[in-house]
């Protein structure tokens, strides 16, 4: 039930964002972005240490004129070892202010869902004896963004921003000994909006 409500409002908000899109004067934009990333729980003792690679993909549907307010559905990948490799999509509220017209500063929030798939076979207590367990697990994302970026590459259709970015993502009942547990990405990428 609870998969269906997150998989519901996550792909509602995609639909009202494509919905915008055909109503909107500004066109989508787009940005890859990739870098590391990484667990820990300080405050359980529990560090887990090791810098793994993250790659994101993201649609931008600007909500007013300026760009500067913007709706974005995200897909993403990080691998990891010992935690497994996890799929992940998200929905972000973001503002962006660009400041002496290059300077472009962002923050965001929202939503998403990972699918976290373990490298080993798992093993789960049944109440009598370990039987094996699923080879996935679904948990709640809550991403907190920060980006700072510089618009550099202007065309005739749209421009480019390089830019730099943390996002701390919060992740809901990864297991009963570490929820809340914390997830950092620090990326690098670039975004594409378009001038028409």
């Amino acid at each position: 039930m609870k998969l269906n409500l997150i998989i519901f409002i996550i792909s509602f908000s995609f639909g009202c964002t494509l919905t915008g899109a055909a109503q909107q004067s500004k066109p989508l934009g787009f940005d890859v972005a990739a870098g590391v990333q990484t667990y820990y729980a300080p405050f359980l003792k529990a560090d887990v240490v090791g810098l793994q690679p993250v790659v994101i993909a993201s649609v931008h549907q600007p909500l007013n004129i300026k760009n500067t307010i913007a709706l974005s559905f995200r897909l993403g990948y990080n691998k990891h070892p010992k935690q497994g490799d996890a799929l992940f999509t998200q929905v972000l509220f973001q503002y962006n202010p660009v400041i002496a017209k290059r300077i472009e500063l962002g923050i965001g929030t929202g939503i998403g869902y990972q699918f976290s798939f373990y490298p080993s076979a798992p093993l789960k207590w049944n109440g009598a004896e370990w039987v094996e367990g699923k080879a996935a697990k679904g948990v709640l994302q809550l991403p907190v963004l920060a980006s700072a970026g510089y618009r550099s590459i202007h065309t005739k259709a749209g421009n480019f921003t390089p830019y730099l970015a943390y996002q701390l993502n919060v992740l809901m009942g990864y297991t009963p000994d570490l929820s809340p547990l914390p997830s950092s990405y620090f990326l690098l990428g670039v975004k594409y909006s378009s001038k028409k």
